[in-house]
Parts: structure tokens; sequence; C-alpha cells
């Protein structure tokens, strides 16, 4: 195939997902059914609750039962093929700025929504992990591939030795032999990464393949992650190998059984109590044939030897009666006692009300409270009734939705077992009206201006304080909230347009607050505004969401972490030109906090 030129890209990309034949269920449900109210565009349309990105791709994929996509079909010229991407960045242009690009792929293709995790023990250790849509593109754009290397899954990371100062390696995760049936699973993103107590890291996935199978895999590194000798890339000739990590599939079938698994979070229990050195993954489950949502959990040992499903399945979801429970989220204080989080999208027929709950468990999670409200918005009833849910950027660059995240702090502070909630509303209008006949009356549209909301608990989640707007005015997405594991420092991380006079440009700051959340003051990350436009990739997404044709671009969040005093946020940005063109990737900012 001849050089394509980038901008084709993102038209070559939509047209193979619509060139996939449709599939069709053994149930007489119908999956197109439109008459519900949906946040996601087609396909996702299927099911209410917001998908994530990689959800959407997915569910694209798996409409393809029969016949190979082109994305799992990699082929080769002579008898070598290159085997991963070369560490050195020697030639890429940046512009300058204060953070690092934390990938070494050298190629124009996008890589988004990442995390970062950091040792406590080794601060020296980071592990940085992002969606590779170059995974998806390699079939298509073959020449680049060649020249750059072939992802062998979704799901990449990058390593650095130093603090973050410099990167060490980096590769994307193997594919998985599923034992019972020997079909490979495709790590497919969502990643989510932490710090083990051995020294070693916990990289939660989704996982997928050509039959409609999907699911959630659970890795673990081993010492070679930061050996200097070990390369960490699966072999172009066989792709389930990797020196570095051990992957099991924690939940999931290699066939279509009507379910999609989606955005899995991890938590790692570091306390003293009988469940030391547990992870703890809690995923959201889709059920295809009805267009609902549960919140799943799953504990496994520290060494991946043993699993335990907490709930869904064949056990009551942790969500129980609400429907539409989506972005479930674990963490572990201090003691070992365990939270969850999920929020409540709306019913069968609007888009609110919104609400955002908790449960809680003693240590090994078996034994969860009733559930809390945090906090609801969007609808008569509601604590914040004039708020709605953010269905899209304001100014198109990216999807973005309200989603929540929860952080407990673990220290050894006075503080500790606080715990601290965060997600984005809208809160000024609409950019893009989308009412029509097929959506509720409440239909947020695009969103004009949305905020920063804030909430937290000094009880263990038994109550709450009231919701507080503590972003300024301008367009606010994609909180991340980390309490410093040493110090008892809150940070609440996300993109505004605050900084620049037409709203559009973005930067990310980081609200910091050393008096539990009573006071914040500002630190701007970033020292340059990014222009989200600047990548060719980057287009309108024409289902009313937001976002691109290669959906997820900037994906649906970022991540950060604090020890001893450092803060690493691990953002997109396209500060970086490869080729001629600016390109999507993952850039990494330390400051102190």
């Amino acid at each position: 195939m001849a050089p394509l030129t980038k901008l084709k890209i993102p038209i070559l990309v939509i047209l193979a997902f619509l060139a996939m034949p449709a599939f069709v269920p053994s149930s007489s449900v119908d999956l197109q059914n439109t008459s519900k109210i949906s946040y996601n565009a087609p396909e996702g349309d299927i099911v209410h609750a917001p998908l994530s990105g990689m959800g959407l791709i997915t569910i694209a994929l798996m409409r393809n039962l029969t016949a190979t996509p082109d994305f799992f079909k990699i082929t080769t010229v002579g008898s070598t093929a290159p085997g991963g991407s070369s560490n050195s960045q020697t030639g890429l242009k940046t512009i300058r700025q204060n953070a690092l690009r934390f990938v070494n792929d050298t190629s124009y293709l996008p890589q988004t929504e990442t995390a970062v995790a950091v040792d406590p023990a080794n601060t020296k250790h980071v592990v940085g992990a992002f969606n590779d849509m170059k995974f998806l593109f390699c079939s298509i754009l073959q020449p680049e591939c060649f020249r750059t290397g072939f992802p062998m899954s979704v799901s990449g990371f990058t390593i650095s030795a130093d603090g973050g100062t410099s990167i060490m390696k980096g590769s994307d995760l193997p594919q998985l032999i599923e034992q019972s049936t020997l079909i490979s699973m495709i790590p497919f993103g969502d990643p989510t990464v932490v710090p083990g107590t051995d020294g070693n890291f916990f990289y939660g996935t989704l996982a997928a393949n050509r039959f409609g199978g999907n699911g959630v895999i659970l890795a673990k590194s081993n010492s070679s992650l930061f050996d200097p000798a070990v390369s960490c890339i699966s072999a172009f000739d066989n792709p389930n190998a990797n020196s570095c990590w051990t992957e099991i599939l924690l939940y999931g079938s290699p066939f279509f059984s009507g379910g999609l698994e989606d955005k899995p979070v991890i938590a790692v229990d570091r306390s003293s109590s009988p469940y030391s050195g547990s992870v703890y993954v809690a995923w959201n489950h889709f059920d295809l044939f009805i267009g609902t949502t549960s919140t799943y959990l799953v504990r496994c040992s520290g060494d991946l030897s043993s699993c335990a499903l907490l709930a869904g399945g064949s056990l009551a979801p942790l969500s129980g009666s609400d429907r539409f429970a989506d972005f479930a989220t674990p963490v572990v204080d201090a003691k070992g006692n365990v939270y969850v989080t999920w929020c409540n999208y709306g019913t069968s027929s609007t888009f609110g009300p919104i609400d955002c709950r908790v449960r809680s468990s003693a240590p090994g999670g078996e034994n969860f409270t009733p559930p809390t409200t945090i906090l609801s918005f969007m609808g008569f009833g509601t604590v914040l009734p004039n708020y709605s849910f953010v269905q899209g950027f304001a100014t198109e660059q990216f999807r973005t939705a309200s989603i929540p995240f929860l952080a407990v702090d673990a220290s050894s502070k006075p503080s500790s077992g606080y715990l601290y909630f965060a997600i984005q509303i809208c809160t000024s209008g609409r950019y893009i009206d989308l009412r029509s006949p097929a959506f509720g009356l409440d239909n947020p549209g695009l969103c004009g201006l949305s905020s920063i909301v804030f909430s937290r608990s000094t009880d263990g989640g038994a109550s709450w304080s009231t919701p507080a707007i503590v972003s300024d005015p301008a367009a606010n997405v994609q909180p991340y909230i980390t309490v410093d594991v040493v110090t008892g420092h809150l940070f609440i991380l996300y993109y505004t347009t605050k900084f620049d006079p037409f709203n559009h440009r973005i930067d990310v700051v980081a609200l910091i607050s050393t008096t539990t959340g009573t006071i914040f003051h500002e630190n701007r990350v970033t020292s340059v505004s990014n222009e989200p436009d600047s990548d060719p990739n980057m287009d309108f997404y024409v289902g009313g969401f937001g976002g691109s044709w290669t959906v997820p671009q900037y994906g649906d969040y970022f991540e950060a972490t604090a020890v001893g005093g450092t803060v690493w946020v691990l953002f997109t940005g396209n500060y970086a030109v490869e080729e001629g063109t600016f390109q999507t990737d993952p850039f990494l900012a330390t400051f102190q906090g």
C-alpha cells in the first residue's frame, strides 16, 4: 500500500468501522432499538450509561463475529519485522514546555487516556500507561508501522528509572491466551496502573478479540521491568510472551456473550490487614441485550495466584438496583477498608437525574454497607438541579463526559481515612443544542461552560459535605483526584481553558489543599497552552458526543499520583511534531506540592 497522508487517517478509520458486517445475536432483542435515550454515539447507543472511548471501539469490533477485521491482521515483508519502537526521540521537534513526551514511539499516530504510578518505596520508578491507538492504525498504515514498529496491543506503557526525568523504555502489554479455549485476547486499552507492595506494578485493562469476546485483564510486572538489559517488548512472531509482565483474564469470555466490560480501575491494600498486598479491580458491566449497567468487583492476591469475584456475575452487583451505574472506582484506606463509588445516569427515557454513590466494606471487601449518596445533579429532587451532564467539550475538541473519581487519604496523618470525590458538571447552557424527538427533553447538548465539583467525607463515607464548585469559570473537564500517601495533601487535576481568551486552548491545572479540602490554591502545571485541534486526527465526532473520528483521542481521563511532596501528572498533549504534524502523545510533568 502506498503511504497515506495524515489527513486521510480519520476517514479511513471510520470507513473501516463502517465496513464491518453487523452481527445478529441469537436473542430476538433488537440491539439497534433507538427508543431509549443514550449518552453514546452509534454504535454504542445500544446502551444508556456513558461508555468509555475504548468501550465504543469494542462495541464496533464486537459487531463482526464471522470475519477477521484488518485491525487484527499484521502482515510482514521478508523474514523479519520490527518488534517495537525505538527508545530514541532524536530529531523530534517539540514546543518548549515543562513536560516530557512520555512515549518512545516516533510515529505520528496517537496515544491517549493516560495513567501513571510511582513506587512509594522507590520514587525513581515511574510507570505510565496509555491507549496506543497505533495498534488500530497499523493494518492501514503499514509503511509507517514498518518504520516505527508494530504494537501487539492497545495497552501501552512507558518506564522511567530516574523519577520521570527521562524514558528508560516502553512497549505494550502482550496478548493473552485464554486457557480453556486457547483463543488470544488482546489488551484493549482503558488503562489503570498502580504500584504493588513488593516493588512491582499492576496494570488493569480491557480485553477484546475478533470473535466478539471481551473482558478485563490484570497484569503484574516483575523485576525485569526496570532492568535496562531487558526490552519488555513482545516479539512480533510471539505476541503472547513478554519478559516483564504476567497477565490473567480477570473476567470475560473469548466469545460474544451479551455483555461488555468497560473501564476497570484498580486499588491495592497497602495496610497491615490480613489482606495486605491484595489488589481490587472494579469495572462497569454493560448488558447489551437490555441496555443496563452494573458495578462489578474482584479481589486478587498480590501474586495473582487466586482471585475472588466479590460483586457481579452470579452475585449481586455493588450498584444494587441502579440500572445505569457507571464509572466504578475502588480505593483502600490505611486500615484496609475498601470503598467503591459509581454514578447512576438518568432513566431509560431521560438523561437525569444523576446520583453518585459509595459503599464501604471492612478489609477483604466482602461485607459492604448499603449505598450512601455523595451528590446528585440534573433534575428535580437533586442537590444541584440546574446543572447537567457534560455530553461533549464546549468547542468540539474532544469527547468528554461527567466522569467521577474517588480518592482516600491513606497516610498516617490525622486525616487518614478521609474520602474525597470530584466530578465535572455542565454549569452554563448549551454550546450546541442537540435536542431532537429521539432524545429526552432534558438532553443537555454540548456544554457551554463546565465546572469541577468537590465533596468530602470525614466519617468513612457515611456523610458528605455540601458539593462545592472549586474551579474558575471556563471549560473545565476530566478531573482526577489523588492524595499524597506521605503528607496527606490533596490534589485535583483537570484540563481548563481559563488561560485562553478564546476559551479554546487548554492547560492542566492542579488544585492543592493542605487543609483536607477546606482551602485550595491553584498551580498551573503546563507552561504553554495546548491546541487540541492541531493534530489532524482531531475532528468532530458525528454522533453528538464530542470527540473525533478516531475515538477516544484525548480520551475520557488523565491521571496523577503524589508521593512525599512530589506530584507526577501524565496527560495528553500536542506539543511534539513528527513528520511535519503535531501528534497526540502522553506528556509527563512533575511539581512539588
